[in-house]
C-alpha cells in the first residue's frame, strides 16, 4: 500500500540529494504550480526595469509585447 503525503511547506532538494535519489531509483516530480496562470498578471504590473531582470520565456513574451504595444496618445 502506497502512502501519499501532502506537505504544503516549501522544501528544497540539492543536486547531490537529487543524484542520490536517482541512483536509488527514485524520481522526484515537481508538484503543479497553482498560480502559473497569474504570472502574466504579475509581469504585466512590473516596471520595465524590474521586468528586464526576470529570466524565462514568459518574461521574454511580456518584453516583446511591450515593444510591440502602440504608444497611447495623452
Amino acid at each position: 500500500m502506497a502512502l501519499e503525503h501532502h506537505n504544503e511547506e516549501s522544501f528544497f532538494i540539492t543536486e547531490e540529494v537529487d543524484a542520490g535519489l536517482i541512483a536509488a531509483g527514485h524520481v522526484f516530480e515537481l508538484p503543479p504550480i497553482v498560480c502559473a496562470g497569474r504570472l502574466y498578471d504579475v509581469l504585466e504590473r512590473m516596471t520595465d526595469v524590474k521586468l528586464a531582470l526576470q529570466p524565462g520565456e514568459i518574461a521574454d513574451q511580456e518584453r516583446k509585447h511591450r515593444q510591440n504595444k502602440p504608444c497611447s496618445a495623452s
